[in-house]
């Protein structure tokens, strides 16, 4: 079992990664969070997929649990499925000493935390991840976010809370449809642009998802790494952890446009485009280094991630202007000067028009 620490005092906590880890995680639940009763939030296909093996483990282990089901969709990121949760805990009986498990994507993970953050004024949760995009991204560093139903409520209200605990099982990937296997994938490639080169080169070498599988360990050992690093110096995402969000500008701006729908795109797909545009005209600029722009595109087709869209361009001009990192006239992006050295650089909102042009 790999495990990596993240330091940040009373709020330490450890990423535990090890294959298998769903079926046998209920002793170190237990004694990392000392509950008698825990309840299991997770999602629609994840409850039968993992949900039973995850509440035999945790019983087995004397600890009584419960699973509450939300629908898998981005729709229920929301405080109306909070409140449903809440009435489910208290007739469950969850008392300020049990605990809540987050098992699923970064919706499951947010709706947990959140709740976690609020119920009985805090209590634990563990992160237990099944996607790749949330094993190595969302699950690790307790930003929790939901949406309101009014326009522009897109993650308008949130904490941070930290888990006690994420626990990653790998072999969990075996069971993802290639199109969101691969959409874990873009977000690993992004990591590895903006600290780790040879990371990126591990996805340069490969040829087949079956290459990708009998690394992917080290993939997320790599990208888990890196986060916490990151989570560790920039707890509160206000500095240095802004690095991360390589792609997210252009990215975040066509997900808006296409309303969030993964059937159109989904964040690995749409983050891939970001990083794509914001790299070509970067090089043009000289801010990055000749032929990362080449390299980048190669290893994101080899993925099947797209590098353009077709959001017109006078359409996706106006959703960037509403990325919240802009402050007055000017607007915070990541770039990298190379492979594996990430930075971030303030230019001028109306330049970033030129980054979205084909």
């Amino acid at each position: 079992m790999d495990k990596i620490h993240i330091n940040l005092g009373k709020d330490s906590y450890d990423i535990l990664i090890d294959t298998g880890l769903v079926r046998k995680a209920g002793p170190a639940i237990r004694d990392l969070t000392g509950a008698e009763k825990a309840a299991i939030i997770t999602e629609d296909g994840i409850d039968k997929l993992y949900g039973m093996s995850l509440v035999k483990s945790l019983e087995e282990a004397g600890v009584r649990t419960q699973m509450i089901v939300v629908p898998s969709s981005e729709k229920s990121r929301t405080l109306q499925v909070v409140r449903r949760v809440y009435g489910a805990l208290v007739d469950f009986g969850l008392g300020s000493s049990d605990t809540l498990i987050a098992l699923g994507g970064r919706v499951v993970g947010d709706i947990t935390g959140f709740t976690a953050a609020t119920y009985h004024r805090g209590i634990s949760y563990v992160q237990f991840p099944t996607s790749v995009l949330s094993q190595i991204g969302s699950s690790i560093g307790g930003k929790v976010t939901l949406d309101l139903d009014i326009p522009a409520g897109k993650n308008v209200v949130g904490t941070f809370y930290q888990p006690k605990a994420v626990f990653v099982d790998p072999g969990m990937a075996k069971t993802l449809p290639r199109r969101y296997f691969h959409n874990g994938l873009g977000e690993a490639v992004k990591l590895g642009c903006v600290a780790d080169k040879a990371l990126f080169e591990l996805f340069e070498q490969v040829s087949s998802d079956m290459d990708i599988y009998r690394v992917l360990p080290e993939i997320i050992r790599r990208c888990c790494a890196i986060k916490a690093h990151y989570v560790e110096i920039d707890p509160f995402s206000k500095g240095e952890r802004r690095i991360l969000d390589f792609g997210h500008t252009i990215g975040g701006a066509i997900e808006r446009c296409l309303r969030y729908n993964d059937a159109e795109i989904t964040h690995g797909e749409a983050t891939a485009i970001g990083m794509y545009l914001i790299t070509r005209r970067s090089e043009l600029e000289g801010l990055t280094k000749r032929g990362t722009t080449s390299r980048l595109e190669y290893v994101l087709k080899s993925l099947s991630l797209p590098v353009s869209t077709t959001v017109p361009y006078d359409i996706l001009y106006e959703a960037v202007k509403h990325d919240k990192k802009i402050k007055g006239d000017v607007i915070q992006i990541t770039l990298i000067k190379e492979i594996g050295k990430g930075f971030l650089y303030t230019l001028p909102v109306k330049e970033i028009g030129q980054f979205l042009k084909s």
